[in-house]
C-alpha cells in the first residue's frame, strides 16, 4: 500500500515530505505548564494529546487516573464508574491542587495543575474531604 500511494504521489508531482510537512498540528493549546492551573483541559485543548500517566481502581470499582498533557505541561485528575457526591482530587508537588464532585452520572474530572518540573497525583474520596480511598502514584 505505500509503494502505491508514493508511487500516486510521485505520478501526481507530489511528494510524501511535502504533505507530511503540511498537516496541521494535532491540535493547538492555550496555556502552559502554571499558566494553566486551575483551568479546564477541555476548553484550553490540553485534552487533545492528553495521555492517562497513572490509574487505581479502588475497592469499591471507582476508577482514579490522572491524566496528562505534554503539550501543555500539565495535569489532571478524573473518577470513572462512581457516584454521585464523590470526589476526583489532584495535587502536585508545589501543593497546588484541584477538585470536583461528581453532581450527575457517574465521571468527573478536576481542573489542571501545573506539571512542569514536579510531579502530580490524582486521588478519590468516596463522600468527598481528604478521606482517599485511592490515589495513584505519582507522576
Amino acid at each position: 500500500m505505500t509503494h502505491r500511494l508514493v508511487g500516486t504521489l510521485a505520478a501526481a508531482g507530489l511528494s510524501l515530505a511535502g504533505i507530511v510537512a503540511a498537516a496541521p498540528s494535532a491540535h493547538a493549546a492555550t496555556c502552559y505548564a502554571d499558566g494553566c492551573h486551575h483551568k479546564s483541559p477541555t476548553t484550553t485543548g490540553c485534552n487533545g494529546d492528553a495521555i492517562t500517566a497513572r490509574s487505581k481502581t479502588a475497592p469499591d470499582g471507582t476508577i482514579v487516573e490522572l491524566r496528562y498533557s505534554a503539550t501543555c505541561r500539565a495535569a489532571w485528575g478524573r473518577i470513572r464508574n462512581s457516584h454521585v457526591g464523590a470526589e476526583a482530587f489532584v495535587e502536585n508537588t508545589q501543593g497546588r491542587y484541584d477538585s470536583q464532585f461528581v453532581s450527575t452520572g457517574r465521571d468527573v474530572f478536576t481542573l489542571m495543575v501545573n506539571d512542569r518540573g514536579v510531579q502530580a497525583r490524582a486521588c478519590y474520596a468516596p463522600n468527598g474531604g481528604s478521606d482517599f480511598t485511592a490515589c495513584t502514584g505519582w507522576y
